[in-house]
């Protein structure tokens, strides 16, 4: 028999001693900020301070994650368009990260408890497979020359 975790009655993790969970999420939430102001100012097609892609460096295939830092500039910045060729998987999925990311940061702050979940893990493994398979689709279609795959490749300047 497969062992299940079970959520706690009040389904929040109890208080441990040290730091707060408001002040680890304030803490992250300022991490994020810094990181966000950094990749506003900070043009990533002209300064090399960012990581590079390995496998496309050493292969010249674009993985999924590639232009995700463009893009996310190009938000910043107000070029949706610019930023959904940079990368249009991570723009599709950002605001679905937010929301889900934001709820749960939302209730940890309003319970100052970190929330526990019950782990399926079949649903866990299937969920899994589901992304990584739309991730390497993605990959895919990036990499086939021709119109309209060319356009999901990402920016170069």
């Amino acid at each position: 028999m497969t062992p299940v975790c079970e959520p706690m009655t009040e389904t929040m993790a109890p208080r441990s001693k040290g730091i707060s969970v408001r002040v680890q999420l304030a803490l992250a939430g300022c991490a994020c900020a810094g990181a966000a102001a950094f990749i506003f100012a900070v043009d990533p097609n002209h300064h090399a301070v960012y990581p590079q892609c390995v496998l496309y460096h050493a292969t010249g295939i674009y993985c999924a994650g590639c232009g995700a830092t463009r893009a996310l500039h190009a938000l910043f910045h107000g070029r949706i368009l610019e930023a959904l060729h940079d990368n249009a998987l991570f723009m599709i999925t950002l605001p679905l990260l937010l929301y889900v990311l934001g709820g749960q940061a939302v209730r940890a702050w309003q319970k100052n408890a970190w929330p526990t979940f019950a782990v399926d893990e079949t649903r866990l493994v299937r969920r899994t497979i589901g992304i990584l398979l739309v991730m390497l689709v993605f990959m895919i279609l990036r990499n086939l020359p021709g119109w309209p795959f060319v356009w999901l490749k990402p920016l170069t300047n």
